[in-house]
């Protein structure tokens, strides 16, 4: 009986997992990813597809959000995918998946134990999700309720959220993650109060040390990307955390897989068509993840679109511009699409009460921006140097940033900057114009630190080559010496 309900909250990951890897066999730029990273990159899809379309379709075309809609809307691509790597089988070209490069006994150490230390976390991530009910305070009270006014009527406009009268608490957030919850409880034929769901939240973890992983070999290197992903899989915060990680039900750590992902994809080097389009269905699913999606996806493809103007040489930047502009409308265009329908469906929902308001006052903002800052820096610094939330990360991290401070003066790492520092801007921003700042910095800083951490983990990781490459030349001469003297 148990290892039923076990493969059935399985089964909505595994529907997931098959419909991203149809959209990867679709998408060039991303079937060329080693097949860990493509295998990542999938799941993201594969959320982001099936959730985004039974959004859209229950919103436009009023839908049901019942097992067939769900099926057909996750293996369409699946199917389409088989189609395409079946002809390609048939007429071989070339490898998609280049040659991987040499690493030395320290990145080779480094990658096993970040494999090692993620994968035993995953692991228990997933007992806790497959053995016992959820117990945070948000993912009960806002995205799993939300989910059940949904999976109830089949619909994104359930009642309780378009009539006047009944409370709701924050009935305007976004729905992604509650169609993809409810859509899993659906597939599963799971009773209404089981916790089938969090597999999905769960899966979510090492997606996100996959995408961070290949964002830092990138910048950094196998072995500095390897170092950087091992510290990060061993942070409680992301994993465990009851408030933001994946052990629990809110909707910070699939925002940041989704709006990190695609910042990667359209920061990085190719800027090809299937870049747009992969980096623009996941930005399209960060803007319907959550609130600060809004500015977080289109902030990524403004970054991406100004990055070629830092390239000295205007022939340069011109050819690299008529190289990356159809992959930046591509990316675009969803996130348009996304925008439009959240916006659309939130103009049908009356207001009402919502703790925001209650809690927050725009007449704190001036001169509180500023006056406040001391007083935030002191509770920001109080939480973020908390040994038991992130160990000694945030002691370490300082020195090793002012150490290879060199490397912040790429150009990839202002950009990451400026990306990773638009969800503490948005932290900063609630935090003045609370009512209680010391409430909201201990509630929410976690969070926004989650959904800041893929970029930032990249610019730690460039801090950290750099760092290796200008002191490792002392200790290899001194190793010389000893050879030669003995």
């Amino acid at each position: 009986m148990v290892l039923g309900e076990a493969l059935r909250s399985l089964a909505g990951v595994a529907l997931f997992a098959a419909s991203g890897t149809g959209l990867t066999e679709l998408l060039p730029a991303v079937r060329r990813l080693p097949l860990a990273r493509r295998l990542a990159h999938a799941y993201l899809l594969g959320v982001a597809w099936t959730a985004g379309s039974l959004y859209a379709l229950s919103y436009w075309l009023a839908v049901s959000i019942r097992p067939p809609a769900v099926v057909t809307v996750a293996l369409v691509p699946a199917l389409a995918g088989a189609l395409c790597w079946r002809y390609r089988s048939r007429f071989p070209r070339q490898a998609d998946t280049p040659a991987p490069a040499r690493v030395g006994p320290s990145g080779r150490r480094a990658q096993r134990l970040a494999l090692v230390c993620g994968g035993l976390v995953t692991v228990a991530l997933l007992c806790d999700a497959l053995t016992n009910p959820l117990t945070d305070w948000d993912g009960r009270m806002t995205w799993s309720t939300q989910a059940r006014y949904v999976r109830a009527e089949g619909t994104v406009e359930p009642r309780v959220l378009t009539t006047p009268g009944f409370y709701v608490n924050c009935p305007g957030y976004p729905l992604l993650m509650p169609v993809a919850q409810a859509a899993v409880l659906e597939v599963s034929q799971a009773s209404i109060d089981h916790h089938a769901f969090r597999p999905l939240y769960a899966a979510f973890f090492p997606v996100w040390l996959l995408v961070l992983y290949g964002g830092a070999q990138r910048s950094a290197g196998r072995e500095a990307a390897a170092w950087t992903t091992l510290a990060a899989a061993m942070l409680s915060v992301p994993a465990f955390a009851n408030a933001g990680g994946a052990a629990s039900a809110y909707s910070d750590l699939p925002l940041a897989c989704f709006v990190g992902a695609g910042a990667l994809l359209l920061l990085g080097p190719q800027g090809k068509p299937s870049t747009g389009l992969a980096a623009g269905i996941l930005l399209g699913a960060g803007a319907l993840t959550k609130a600060e999606g809004e500015i977080l996806t289109p902030l990524a493809i403004l970054v991406a679109a100004v990055l070629p103007l830092s390239i000295p040489g205007a022939a340069r930047r011109r050819e690299i511009w008529r190289r990356r502009r159809t992959m930046l409308v591509l990316a675009a265009l969803p996130v348009a699409l996304a925008l439009l329908l959240l916006h659309s469906w939130r103009a049908g929902i009356p207001a009402r009460f919502e703790s925001f308001t209650r809690l927050t006052s725009w007449s704190l903002l001036w001169p509180g921006i500023f006056t406040r800052l001391p007083t935030l820096a002191h509770d920001a610094g109080a939480a973020m140097l908390s040994f038991v939330y992130w160990g000694a990360f945030w002691w370490v991290t300082p020195l090793v940033v002012l150490a290879g401070w060199r490397a912040l003066r790429r150009r990839p790492a202002r950009a990451l900057l400026l990306l990773a520092g638009a969800p503490l801007g948005v932290g900063w921003l609630y935090a003045t114009i609370a009512v209680d700042s010391h409430f909201i910095v201990l509630t929410t800083l976690d969070r926004f630190l989650i959904q800041a951490s893929v970029p930032m983990f990249v610019v730690f990781a460039m801090a950290l080559r750099d760092l290796v490459r200008r002191t490792e030349w002392p200790w290899r001469w001194a190793w010389l010496y000893r050879r030669r003297a003995e």
